[in-house]
């Protein structure tokens, strides 16, 4: 979108913030609060964005917005019909006790909250579609007061484009670019000005944080670290989260060492066969393994990984124990409201001492 429509980053005569608000976590957005409204910045909201920012004020008042503010897309809050474009929109809404509000999403398949599969069955919740099939009829018909959208590429400047040009509010969210686990939780407060809930969701963040420290705290002093690998090859080629990555920094906390940590990247990074063959080796646990529901999974989709120890160990787990009966994972819904847990989970499975009596959530060994 060439970095010019009217959320985009405004000129020098810009009121400056008089309660910003940084992030402890999050890199992705920030909060500046001021008497009668507040601006909500968000930073390079798709892959491979650089230097893109987009502005968004919100106010109870409209009246409350100065005229060198005018340029830039103006929310009253708090809002009461929201459309969702992505699931972990979803898990932030409903953490804040706001599910209610929902009134459309995207890929109705993906979802898991079982409140909402309930109003979607009863027709109170519409699919809008996705991508090049977004349905601008059924959303102009729901009368939302925010379309909470997200974009994989430049791409999605058409569509808030589109969206702007109906009159519809939209605000791109970039929650899930975020590299550490909490700074994914962290968007919370994020959806949270848009509800004017700002303590409740600081209150539920903290609450998150602390418990993530201490079972990260708890994992930091193990004599030894095993060796962890991720994925499944897909046509012969192996995605491999960067070492600082979402993955990378699970696995990291949880005690474990990761076997692409020296990938000095965020992104997954295509990797040929031999090369896992000889970098995965001398793993101890193999996580996150794709499609794979069962150790034959994994062999149909490639004889030789069988070879690997995690495999011939019966040492391999993957986030798909809360799947729901569509197909969606919960990991990537109500994952993003509950890291401390993931990270549970995976200190569990590399050091079982460390939680005793501790049951799997998010993770299950394959068989």
């Amino acid at each position: 979108m060439g970095g010019e429509a009217s959320g985009t980053e405004t000129s020098g005569n810009e009121i400056s913030g008089t309660g910003i608000s940084g992030t402890g976590y999050a890199g992705g957005f920030r909060i500046e609060s001021h008497p009668g409204f507040i601006i909500l910045r968000v930073r390079d909201p798709w892959q491979g964005s650089s230097g893109v920012q987009f502005s968004y004020v919100l106010a109870r008042d409209p009246g409350s917005i100065p005229d060198s503010l005018a340029r830039l897309p103006a929310i009253r809050i708090p809002v009461s019909r929201v459309i969702c474009m992505s699931t972990t929109h979803i898990a932030m809404i409903d953490a804040l006790n706001r599910t209610e509000t929902i009134v459309g999403i995207s890929g109705p398949d993906y979802v898991s909250n079982p409140e909402l599969r309930r109003r979607i069955a009863g027709g109170e919740v519409k699919d809008v579609g996705a991508d090049q099939a977004l349905d601008y009829e059924r959303i102009v018909s729901l009368y939302p007061d925010l379309v909470m959208a997200y974009g994989i590429t430049a791409e999605i400047g058409g569509t808030v484009k589109r969206l702007e040009e109906l009159g519809i509010p939209v605000v791109l969210n970039g929650d899930y670019l975020e590299d550490e686990p909490l700074g994914k939780t962290e968007w919370i407060r994020f959806i949270a000005a848009f509800y004017g809930m700002e303590r409740q969701a600081d209150s539920i963040f903290t609450g998150i944080a602390g418990q993530y420290g201490k079972y990260r705290e708890l994992a930091g002093n193990v004599p030894s670290r095993p060796k962890v690998m991720t994925g499944l090859p897909w046509k012969d080629v192996w995605y491999v989260p960067g070492g600082r990555s979402f993955a990378a920094a699970f696995i990291r906390d949880a005690g474990g060492e990761y076997i692409w940590n020296d990938l000095d990247n965020r992104e997954a990074v295509p990797v040929d066969l031999e090369s896992v063959y000889a970098r995965a080796a001398g793993a101890d646990f193999w996580i996150n393994s794709g499609a794979a529901r069962s150790l034959e999974d994994i062999r149909r989709t490639e004889a030789r990984l069988a070879r690997f120890r995690p495999f011939r160990e019966g040492s391999v787990y993957n986030n798909s124990a809360r799947l729901n009966p569509t197909g969606g994972n919960d990991f990537w819904e109500s994952g993003v409201m509950e890291p401390q847990l993931i990270l549970a989970d995976l200190i569990r499975i590399f050091h079982p001492g460390l939680l005793p009596g501790y049951e799997l959530r998010y993770y299950e060994r394959l068989q």
